[in-house]
């Protein structure tokens, strides 16, 4: 009885120690379940109250239509800035840039200018005067930022030294004269200067027109820095250049608005401390200020920029508010993934930030929370050992249930009562590993798993891993889990009609000739059968026993299955009959791989997302006319050992992200000469199809089909150019071809 609960302690022990180890390595896997965990108490948060001081004019779907397409001309943007002066604004913030000269003003607008100067038709030098006065609106739109005296101007950054294609020049001193008064009012440096700040630096940035910056007060950073699932949580406030050091676009409208000092203390870690007057600003020591979003998309008030100019929104509505100018409508291309969802406008993300400014009410992850997780880890693991030798399976189970559903009570209210973000997943995540690991134990689950091992997989795995999955059978998750693995689907083309014409005894006799052939080649490379479904073939490769590289050994699967067919099918149906063929489909990613199924009866399966889209590529080889495609997922881990063509981008029945195809060719420097000849005719006709140039790629195409009228992919694009000349996408297609058909 002592050893028992000496090894129950133990064991828990242990378990917490890895799962300390595990919250220390910071993987990212358990940061991403953080930053959902985070975005889900948000949502469960709701919205919240707001002052009412910050509002946005949106250049939304309703101006467009009424003033004409974006960019307006910069005349129009003058008159907004008028008329925003005269409702009696506290600050103009622009998060949009002006960085090219307008160089022409249309008929229309010449003879409104002449009409409403009043100018005889026969004087032809003032006419042509006024032209000139006119057609220089980027100098009208200069002069109302500079009368309004409570511009700030947005300019975008780049924060890496490649920004090569970026519509963004290195940053010079020409940039730094115009910033000269767009700096922190005072910095403090009690820091090393020959070590770098963990800032975040500026290597290139993109700006309005000189003239433009030069007119307003001031001017702020409006750059977003996603985190690792694309999501804008946390906002850089501070960015550095050299030993110059530059505000967001939000932190300065507060100071234009408030008439208060920004201030920075610095220390070789980083930030120590931000404030705007008397104000403190909990930013992390890289400067970065965690977004206290107040709701979903459109909490704060938006007015639609034509009403303002036509009058409709005046004083009444704008007087002493601070005006953020953004783009609102879809085709601005200012939109995000925040925690409430995508379609999130930027320009809203400024508002959140000034807004939580305003009301001192901030979300903040202080560095003492890390001992508070500590603490939680071990307790939750030393208390579930000690409860594990008291109580039954299901007794366990329920004080774990208590265990999970209390933390998390607790953290939620500390979320949304004191604004504490604390950690969510590894509390949980130790409190389930050491309630399993101990569980599993008790069950002595070790001989069981290497019994399932023997019975399981001996049937359709390579001996030698079955050998390594008995000798260590830690490598296989019983109870299934989530890795990126390589799924294989394959079907035979033509085989109905094939069937037919054969006697039962014959389509048994042929069926095992293909699937024999066909699994001496997947063990081949140690894939695992997942099962068969009738000519179906499905596998996986990276599971049970992982390898890095499943990705090409499922390519070199691929190829040597479609060799062997190749060779073997004319003595298997004869010179007279027709030929069977096989389409393949192959994908990367993220999918559940273990032992599912009823309590009696299980399989060693795999399913998930990756998966789902790994049947629907083997299907769309159909409509390409191809035989084997690849997702661009496993292309990127074959690129050496495999040649390939880009077949298209497309997005799939059921999924909203659109997925890079190819088709596998062969072997790296290895494949058909036809197909070789005329890839440079597809490549340029594909290139010429992405730029909507129909007429041209269509040729392109034609020619590769003259030298090889079977190439599948360069007729069914022949075939949607012409389409296209026809009826063609809309203006905003994206090149992405959805398909609509699983």
């Amino acid at each position: 009885m002592i050893r028992k609960w000496l090894n129950s302690i133990t064991l828990s022990v242990i378990l917490t120690l890895v799962s300390l180890f595990l919250y220390g390595q910071d993987l990212t896997l358990f940061q991403l379940f953080e930053l959902k965990s985070y975005d889900f108490k948000v949502r469960v948060r709701g919205e919240r109250p707001i002052s009412d001081r910050v509002v946005i004019v949106g250049i939304d779907e309703k101006s467009l239509g009424r003033e004409g397409r974006w960019p307006w001309p910069r005349f129009l943007m003058a008159r907004l800035v008028d008329r925003l002066v005269e409702a009696k604004v506290t600050v103009i913030g622009f998060d949009i840039f002006f960085p090219e000269r307008e160089t022409s003003v249309s008929p229309s607008r010449f003879e409104e200018g002449v009409r409403d100067k009043g100018i005889p038709r026969g004087n032809v030098d003032e006419v042509v005067q006024w032209y000139r006065t006119l057609n220089d609106s980027d100098r009208q739109f200069a002069a109302a930022i500079e009368r309004s005296a409570r511009a700030v101007m947005g300019y975008y950054v780049y924060t890496t030294e490649d920004f090569s294609g970026a519509s963004a020049s290195r940053i010079n001193a020409e940039h730094l004269e115009r910033l000269d008064f767009s700096q922190f009012s005072v910095v403090q440096r009690f820091d090393d200067r020959r070590r770098p700040l963990p800032l975040t630096q500026i290597f290139g940035v993109g700006m309005s027109l000189p003239e433009l910056m030069r007119a307003a007060n001031s001017g702020g950073f409006v750059s977003f820095v996603p985190q690792i699932d694309g999501v804008v949580r946390w906002v850089p406030t501070v960015m550095q250049h050299a030993d110059l050091f530059f505000p967001s676009l939000s932190l300065q409208m507060l100071r234009e608005a408030m008439r208060l000092p920004l201030a920075l203390n610095l220390y070789g870690f980083g930030v120590d401390e931000m404030r705007l007057g008397e104000r403190a600003i909990p930013v992390r020591e890289n400067g970065d200020l965690l977004v206290n979003f107040f709701g979903p998309a459109y909490t704060f008030r938006f007015y639609s920029a034509t009403d303002v100019l036509s009058g409709k929104v005046g004083r009444g509505d704008l007087e002493d508010k601070i005006v953020l100018v953004g783009g609102t409508a879809a085709g601005t291309h200012d939109l995000h993934i925040t925690p409430f969802g995508p379609l999130y406008p930027g320009v809203e993300v400024h508002a959140n930030v000034m807004e939580s400014i305003l009301q001192k009410d901030f979300i903040i992850r202080p560095q003492w929370l890390q001992i508070l997780d500590v603490a939680m880890i071990v307790v939750s693991g030393l208390l579930l050992g000690l409860v594990s030798r008291c109580f039954q399976a299901y007794a366990t189970a329920a004080v774990l249930g208590i265990l999970v559903v209390g933390y998390l009570g607790v953290d939620f209210y500390l979320f949304s009562q004191k604004g504490l973000w604390v950690n969510s997943v590894y509390p949980v995540f130790t409190q389930l590993f050491v309630y399993t690991g101990l569980t599993l134990y008790r069950y002595a689950f070790e001989e069981r798993e290497k019994r399932f091992i023997k019975s399981a997989f001996s049937q359709y795995l390579a001996p030698a891993v079955v050998n390594q999955m008995v000798k260590d059978p830690s490598i296989l998750k019983l109870g299934g889990e989530e890795k990126e693995l390589t799924a294989y689907f394959t079907d035979l083309s033509g085989f109905t009609t094939l069937s037919e014409k054969l006697t039962p005894e014959g389509l048994i006799t042929l069926m095992n000739l293909y699937m024999t052939e066909m699994m001496d080649a997947l063990i081949q490379h140690e894939g695992t059968l997942d099962k068969f479904e009738g000519d179906a073939i499905k596998a996986f490769f990276g599971a049970p026993v992982y390898f890095p590289d499943h990705a090409r050994r499922a390519c070199m699967t691929a190829i040597e299955m479609q060799k062997r067919l190749r060779e073997k099918q004319k003595a298997w149906t004869g010179e007279d009959k027709q030929l069977i063929k096989m389409r393949i489909g192959v994908n990367t990613g993220r999918m559940v791989v273990g032992n599912m199924g009823s309590k009696e009866y299980k399989d060693y399966t795999m399913m998930g997302d990756s998966v789902n889209l790994t049947a629907r590529l083997e299907g769309i080889n159909k409509q390409y006319k191809t035989y084997t495609m690849i997702s661009d997922a496993t292309y990127r881990q074959a690129t050496d050992v495999a040649e390939v063509r880009e077949l298209d981008v497309i997005r799939v029945v059921g999924k909203r992200e659109p997925v890079k195809i190819y088709e596998l060719l062969g072997k790296k420097g290895e494949m058909d000469d036809r197909i070789r000849e005329i890839l440079p005719y597809y490549f340029a006709g594909y290139e010429l199809y992405k730029k909507r140039d129909w007429n041209e790629s269509a040729r392109a195409f034609e020619k590769a089909l003259t030298i090889y009228e079977e190439d599948g992919p360069s007729l069914v694009f022949l075939e949607r150019c012409i389409t296209f000349q026809i009826h063609p996408p809309p203006p905003d297609w994206d090149g992405v071809f959805t398909m609509g058909t699983k």
